[in-house]
């Protein structure tokens, strides 16, 4: 399945579009298409007034995009806390049945469910569902490539898709874990994590870690 306009406005979110350039390549790898489709949906956004473009520099939401992509986040969390509390799905198989269920949900629904569930604050990846939230925890949260060496972090959320929540969790980087950064070898693109919470040593890739958001803790 082709992926949709809101799915590209989402990926644009999450990689940081709120605040700076998404490059196209970014966006392409994300959704796995190429780089020339993802530009003639860039077009199309700007057509509808969610995102400015710059070629070759990439694309940043408007304050129209940005709260249609809450709005669209708020729906999927909702819906993976469901599918987890109600159906059983395990976390590594609910974002794609929730990715299903998002474009298919108004506003009222979204409402309706939101109050059926007790309001809850976070979804089962740790990303928080209310609008009030999701827009305090995105300007607390950043990459975990953007924390300095040596500095204590607690991981706020994952991007939550199937393989890398696998990835991370072969891995044993849990939501909560208060991490540091030890070492970043260029040449193997490889990041050195001590993971303070479980005592263990870790070791990603630099480009598997943007798709971990943070927190500065003492």
């Amino acid at each position: 399945m082709s992926p949709t306009r809101e799915d590209y406005l989402k990926i644009i979110y999450e990689l940081g579009g709120r605040v700076t350039r998404v490059p196209n390549k970014e966006i392409a790898m994300k959704l796995n298409i190429s780089p020339p489709t993802v530009t003639e949906m860039m077009h199309t956004l700007v057509s509808i007034g969610w995102i400015e473009y710059v070629p070759y520099r990439g694309s940043m939401l408007t304050e129209v995009g940005v709260e249609e992509a809450k709005k669209l986040i708020h729906k999927h969390r909702l819906w993976e806390v469901f599918l987890v509390e109600h159906l059983g799905y395990s976390l590594e198989d609910v974002h794609d049945e929730a990715e299903v269920l998002e474009h298919a949900t108004s506003d009222t629904l979204a409402n309706k469910l939101y109050h059926f569930l007790g309001k809850p604050d976070y979804c089962p990846h740790g990303g928080a569902i209310s609008f009030n939230k999701i827009e305090e925890q995105d300007n607390e949260a950043i990459p975990l490539p953007e924390v300095g060496k040596g500095v204590r972090a607690q991981i706020l959320r994952h991007v939550n898709e199937e393989k890398l929540l696998v990835y991370f969790k072969n891995h044993n980087l849990s939501l909560l874990d208060i991490i540091i950064v030890k070492e970043f070898d260029k040449s193997l693109d490889l990041l050195h994590i001590y993971n303070e919470t479980n005592g263990e040593d870790v070791y990603i890739s630099e480009k598997t870690s943007h798709y971990i958001f943070v927190k500065q803790v003492d």
